[in-house]
């Protein structure tokens, strides 16, 4: 984990990533320097502290869930999306734990070829968030200082979390 770094900065990092593969499943990304931009955008994590891990955080993520595309009103359409795959893992900033999300998409293949997959953006949440009691609700959940503005919460992760819980109580 490094210093907080500048767009600029942080997307050379990014220029000297390869191809990408996940340990876990195979698959391999790549992250694009339009992501960048819209990482380092999100509020919460100072994603520019970890720039230089996304490889490492990405190949030794585990998949989540995968997803094809669902069209919502008023977003534009990805005719050259075959589906959505997310990829989480956890980090230590040496104080606290996180949850990092990675949201890859997969292009619909041409013929006789395979489709390339790319970081599309990724999110990152604290731990905490997720480990009250097995209660995952954000609101029950309060950090000194931030009382006027509850940290981030990944609606996603915490749905994915949720159905992990549901199913572990429901095989019991």
């Amino acid at each position: 984990m490094g210093e907080p770094t500048d767009k600029k900065t942080a997307e050379n990092m990014a220029r000297a990533f390869s191809l990408i593969t996940n340990v876990n499943d195979g698959r391999s990304v790549l992250f694009p320097i339009e992501t960048v931009g819209k990482i380092l955008r999100h509020k919460g994590f100072d994603f520019s502290r970890i720039i230089g891990d996304i490889p490492y955080l990405y190949e030794t993520s585990v998949l989540g869930w995968s997803e094809t595309e669902i069209p919502k009103a008023g977003h534009k359409a990805h005719p050259n999306v075959k589906g959505y795959h997310h990829y989480v893992n956890k980090f230590t900033d040496g104080a606290n734990e996180y949850y990092i999300r990675f949201t890859v998409h997969e292009e619909k293949a041409k013929p006789d070829r395979t489709g390339r997959n790319f970081v599309h953006s990724a999110a990152i949440s604290n731990i905490a968030l997720y480990k009250k009691s097995g209660d995952s609700r954000h609101d029950r959940v309060t950090f000194p200082g931030e009382a006027s503005r509850p940290p981030f919460v990944d609606r996603r992760l915490e749905e994915f979390f949720g159905l992990i819980n549901n199913n572990i109580s429901n095989s019991g």
